[in-house]
């Protein structure tokens, strides 16, 4: 969490307006089976909520990538929050399962019709 911090400390300092992270920026990548487990959802809830109680959000558009469980299923989301909301919340619908990457074995693709 100190990087997501330092990269909008640098964006606020560069007078910029939107900030965004790379995916999964909250827990990390490399997760894997622990995308499996309840905990790490709530710690990447818990880590958003600390960013957004310390004002990180105020006058600035942060885009940060997180795990979300939705309705029994997980999703890697960008969740994009301003002046202490989350305003969006949006689930990647194409998941990378080729060569190293296995997102489908944590995460469901959103339904491209909803």
């Amino acid at each position: 969490l100190r990087r997501v911090k330092e990269s909008i400390a640098r964006t606020r300092k560069a007078s910029g307006r939107y900030r965004c992270g790379p995916e999964l920026e909250i827990t990390g990548y490399g997760c894997e089976d622990h995308f499996l487990e309840m905990d790490t959802f709530e710690h990447a809830w818990e880590a958003l909520a600390e960013l957004i109680v310390e004002g990180f959000t105020d006058d600035l558009l942060v885009d940060v990538g997180m795990p979300v469980y939705h309705r029994g299923a997980s999703f890697n989301c960008r969740v994009v929050c301003h002046n202490r909301k989350v305003v969006l919340i949006r689930p990647k619908q194409i998941l990378a399962d080729d060569g190293n990457y296995r997102e489908p074995r944590w995460f469901r693709p959103w339904p491209a019709n909803r």
